[in-house]
């Protein structure tokens, strides 16, 4: 008798929990859906995830944004994750700016240690295109390794 009358007032709660809960929850997600949405306007593109090569079965990868802001400036930016590396190599993303006379210009960040990513965020005027590309850096030698290919994140329109 216990047994039954526990599982009928349990199942009253669920219910109640279910009511009550159901139109709260539709109202969060249409906020969140909507402050989704109005943050993502500010941004041109999304890229990524680009990767280091492997290393003992494990890479550095990277993702972010590019967006043009009202002075022209192209901005990349994005987070840097170094996963189950040794503690000599480090995960190393470059973003290198081009303009049409060939002229480029190099910034990187560097994220060491299995734990968090780290972000970036770099801008440059006067650009055609930005490309992105992560490697390991070897603390040991103090040199990039184990470098993916260059990936265009930005190229400018031709069509004036």
């Amino acid at each position: 008798m216990r047994r039954s009358i526990r599982t009928m007032l349990g199942l009253a709660a669920a219910t109640t929990v279910l009511a009550v809960g159901v139109p709260a929850l539709a109202t969060s997600a249409n906020a969140a859906t909507t402050t989704k949405t109005v943050a993502t306007l500010d941004f041109d593109d999304s890229w990524g995830y680009y990767y280091s090569k492997y290393y003992n079965g494990s890479r550095a990868k990277a993702r972010g944004d590019v967006w043009e802001d009202d002075d022209a400036r192209i901005h990349v930016s994005g987070k840097l994750y170094d996963k189950n590396s040794p503690n000599w190599l480090c995960g190393y993303v470059e973003v290198k700016f081009e303009n049409t006379d060939g002229d480029d210009s190099t910034s990187w960040a560097k994220k060491c240690g299995s734990s968090g990513y780290r972000s970036f965020h770099f801008y440059a005027d006067d650009v055609d295109t930005a490309q992105v590309r992560v490697c390991y850096f070897d603390n040991f030698h103090n040199k990039k390794v184990y470098c993916g290919r260059w990936d265009y994140v930005y190229e400018a329109d031709d069509q004036e």
